[in-house]
């Protein structure tokens, strides 16, 4: 029973980490209701929505990292908007993920829903840009304050619901700071390491996390998020906006449905 355990754990991490490069959303949005309803839906174990929440901000918060090494390579990653953006996300998602534990789940599971509805919205409703990245020599500009504040509301949100906020990012960036697709993608999983790591620390301080299946499904993110990676560079920027808006809306509509269960 272990070994089917830890063996759908692995993939569940390399389907979540495929995600996250592909699409730059930390893979959160996908791992969260795939580890609540796929191990018991299977008869292996039927994780709580704090203990699913928990093992997916480790994942995320590795996945980020393994995405980010890989978008660099191809200068998809804006590190000043990722600073700025991610330190004021860094601080409120601390503040959320302690105050997680003292919430019900089914608010959690609400605000989860919520913010993939918005999310999606941004998506589907964005307008065309006009190119995938920057053009040689041109440097991006954005407003900083703006980017603080969507970054601690944003973080605020994210800790709460146990995940780096990463299918927020790209749309946000996009949509409020006005970010290239391809920019927005690598950048947001460099903002996804600074939060996923407040979240985890909030986690750890509340002993929410079961290390050994968190452990197992980290490596399966790993090696995901590197494949996924270099196939975004290769996949044209309208598939992967349609991937990223159809993933978080069919998640959202998941959630929903099962709150209403």
């Amino acid at each position: 029973m272990e070994t089917y355990l830890y063996g759908t754990l692995f993939i569940l991490g390399l389907l979540g980490g495929l995600l996250s490069g592909l699409v730059g959303i930390g893979g959160g949005i996908v791992m969260f209701p795939l580890l609540l309803y796929v191990p018991e839906a299977l008869g292996l174990i039927a994780l709580s929505v704090k203990a699913a929440a928990s093992m997916t901000a480790v994942q995320s918060f590795f996945g980020a990292v393994s995405g980010v090494v890989a978008h660099h390579r191809h200068r998809r990653v804006y590190f000043p908007l990722a600073i700025d953006f991610g330190g004021a996300m860094a601080v409120t998602s601390l503040i959320g993920s302690i105050l997680s534990s003292t919430i019900p789940e089914k608010w959690i599971l609400f605000l989860f829903a919520l913010l993939a509805v918005i999310a999606a919205l941004l998506m589907l409703l964005q307008r065309p840009e006009v190119s995938a990245s920057l053009p040689e020599g041109e440097t991006y500009q954005y407003s900083r304050m703006r980017a603080w504040i969507l970054g601690a509301v944003i973080g605020c949100c994210a800790g709460l619901i146990g995940q780096g906020g990463g299918f927020l990012f790209v749309p946000v960036m996009m949509a409020f700071l006005g970010a290239p697709l391809r920019l927005a993608i690598g950048t947001a999983l460099a903002v996804g390491v600074a939060s996923s790591a407040a979240v985890v620390l909030g986690r750890i301080g509340t002993a929410q996390i079961p290390w050994l299946l968190t452990a197992v499904t980290v490596a399966g993110g790993i090696i995901g998020a590197q494949v996924g990676s270099e196939f975004s560079q290769r996949i044209p920027r309208r598939i992967l906006r349609a991937i990223l808006a159809g993933v978080i809306l069919l998640t959202a509509i998941k959630m929903i449905s099962g709150l209403v269960a």
